[in-house]
């Protein structure tokens, strides 16, 4: 996406069907339908996997490792993920309304079409990201430490990014009304936006556009 270089997760050519989540590591397998809610499963780790239409509502996944992982339509919402890490995961329809990610780490990872409104990445590490097509509305996207990332056609409505550099970001596809900035604006030197955008950027750091 957009130029980025981002290693595709490496899952296996034949995965085994676990109806269940096992306690411990998991690799090499598809998991499909599951449903937890609110369980503990603090620094779980799953290599090589493909996650289908599983529904994991509020669970504790705090320092989890998702290494070579594929998420499709899955519902993370209200999880707490805080310090986890995804490393080479392809995350599609994936839904985390609320869920905790401050501190986590999203190393070559693409997050398409999903919806984290209300999301908390305060502190998280990004590089070799491209979010597309995402829902962030009322996200958290504070204090990133973020390289080689990519927001595309996001909707950023009422987001904060107080403290994280938007240099080279094109937003002009993106929804920002609302967007939160420190006093200084800082955070959109070296963004692209567009005309229109620009105007209500202008408004909303008090300059007058006649």
């Amino acid at each position: 996406m957009s130029g980025l270089r981002i290693l595709a997760p490496a899952l296996p050519e034949t995965l085994a069907d676990i109806g269940f989540w096992p306690d411990g590591d998991v690799s090499g397998a598809r998991l499909r339908g599951l449903s937890l809610s609110g369980e503990d499963r603090r620094e779980c780790r799953l290599e090589g996997c493909r996650v289908e239409s599983c529904r994991l509502l509020g669970c504790d996944l705090r320092g989890a490792v998702f290494r070579d992982c594929e998420l499709v339509n899955c519902d993370l919402s209200g999880c707490n993920l805080r310090d986890a890490w995804f490393l080479r995961c392809t995350l599609s329809g994936v839904r985390a309304d609320g869920a905790d990610l401050s501190g986590a780490r999203l190393e070559h990872l693409v997050l398409r079409e999903s919806r984290l409104e209300g999301a908390n990445l305060e502190g998280a590490s990004l590089a070799g990201c491209a979010l597309a097509d995402c829902r962030l509305a009322g996200a958290w996207l504070t204090r990133l430490r973020a390289r080689d990332w990519r927001l595309e056609r996001c909707d950023l409505t009422r987001a904060s990014v107080v403290g994280t550099p938007l240099r080279g970001q094109d937003l002009s596809e993106c929804g920002i009304e609302g967007l939160v900035l420190s006093e200084s604006a800082a955070e959109l030197r070296g963004a692209v936006v567009s005309g229109l955008q620009a105007v209500e950027l202008a408004r909303l750091l008090g300059v007058v556009v006649r």
